[in-house]
């Protein structure tokens, strides 16, 4: 789920680890099947109990990296 100050809607998130050149593991999401009439913004995604920030511009959801507690597997 993500909203925008009063905008609120269900999402479809892709979850993955990535690995830095560094050898660091890094957990990413992107929104999916969002409903496109949303505005470019700031946005907070919620999902297994945690909010984290994430912004539209251009009519594209940037990647957004997750905090390292978050179990990716249970997030997907």
């Amino acid at each position: 789920m993500y909203n925008q100050v009063d905008r609120e809607a269900e999402c479809e998130l892709l979850v993955w680890k990535e690995t830095s050149s560094s050898g660091r593991v890094y957990p990413r999401c992107r929104i999916l099947n969002e409903k496109p009439v949303l505005p470019d913004g700031e946005y907070t995604v919620s999902f297994v109990g945690r909010s984290i920030p994430t912004r539209k511009f251009d009519g594209c959801w940037r990647l957004t990296f997750l905090p390292p507690d978050i179990d990716v597997e249970k997030a997907a």
